[in-house]
């Protein structure tokens, strides 16, 4: 369908027609998982609220498809969907549907939609574009990465009406499979380490000198971060494999304000970019608060990156950065990876 709605054959371009069907998709989604029934699981954040229209429609617990995978999202308990068969006989043998075999490839598609049209961001051909596509490219990609995000969070794998349950057990097992293909056989992650960097690096340099409270973003800059730093703490939770990808993952530096004392560019993996985007909170609401589970996530049951963390000595090199300095705030986190983005007190000033 998205496919379809898109232009010409070969350009792969982004149609406003897309647009709209993927940020509908993206509401639906939304509504669907804020409508679920929450199981009191707790450490979680950034559960929404139903939008207006499902409001209006007195959607309360959603027992609707999924907008994605329909009705395969209810039978993980089940085993699978019943093929040729009517929802009263679902429960008799038959051939079945994996969910996995529906649920893993949407989002690895959709990963790969997201890698290709950030590459199109990166090296526009402005022959072969139309005014504001850029901006409706962007648009869709931030859409498309809050849609996987979502489907890959940890409220995702709680159906309706389960207590405790084999069927949220199975469910956590196919989000289980879902990270694992994405980060092994996709490039999400160092594709939203990348474009994070870019956030941080462009935002830094052109607030140099100003106050925390005087830092800026548009709004492109804060929903694009927040977007990514959500997904990159939903793929990476529980997958040792995806925790190790954001150490390994070496960044290259953009802005001239990120070099060492020496003047040398300063070496960082995706740890220190996910560390680095708190420095963004004072002007982004809910950056911090995703980045501090994002963090918690990525060394969670990893002591190779709760060492990185700790050799990062965030304290100096993130913490006590002259732009930050300027800024006004600093970022103290310890070897769990606690953060904490607050005022700098007189102590800290040299």
């Amino acid at each position: 369908m998205f496919q379809s709605a898109g232009g010409q054959s070969g350009k792969g371009s982004v149609t406003p027609e897309q647009v709209v069907l993927i940020s509908c998709i993206r509401q639906a989604v939304d509504d669907y998982h804020s409508a679920r029934i929450s199981t009191g699981v707790t450490g979680e954040f950034g559960r929404r609220r139903l939008s207006i229209a499902a409001k209006s429609a007195g959607v309360t617990v959603m027992t609707r498809p999924h907008p994605l995978w329909g009705r395969v999202d209810e039978e993980f308990g089940g085993g699978g969907i019943s093929v040729g068969a009517s929802s009263k006989s679902r429960s008799k043998r038959g051939n079945r549907i994996a969910p996995s075999s529906v649920i893993v490839p949407v989002l690895f598609f959709l990963s790969g939609e997201v890698e290709r049209l950030r590459l199109r961001i990166k090296s526009p051909d402005p022959s072969g574009m139309y005014d504001g596509e850029l901006s409706c490219t962007a648009r869709v990609v931030d859409d498309i990465r809050d849609i996987v995000a979502q489907c890959l969070g940890k409220h995702a794998a709680s159906p309706v009406n389960t207590n405790g349950s084999s069927a949220d057990n199975n469910k956590q097992c196919i989000l289980s499979e879902a990270r694992s293909v994405l980060g092994r056989e996709g490039s999400v992650i160092q594709g939203c380490l990348r474009d994070l960097a870019t956030i941080v690096d462009t935002a830094l340099e052109k607030n140099s000198g100003k106050s925390a409270r005087e830092l800026n973003l548009t709004h492109q800059e804060q929903q694009s971060a927040i977007v990514i730093v959500r997904l990159i703490g939903n793929i990476v939770y529980q997958n040792k494999y995806n925790q190790d990808l954001l150490r390994l993952t070496q960044i290259p530096t953009i802005a001239i304000i990120l070099k060492a004392d020496d003047g040398s560019s300063v070496k960082r993996n995706g740890l220190h970019v996910l560390l680095s985007a708190t420095s963004l909170a004072p002007a982004c609401f809910t950056l911090r608060e995703w980045c501090i589970v994002a963090i918690r996530n990525a060394v969670e049951n990893n002591e190779a990156n709760v060492e990185a963390v700790q050799l990062l000595e965030a304290n100096r090199t993130l913490g006590d950065t002259p732009e930050l300095k300027k800024m006004g705030i600093k970022v103290d986190l310890d070897g769990k990876g606690k953060v904490r983005v607050q005022p700098r007190d007189s102590s800290c000033k040299e």
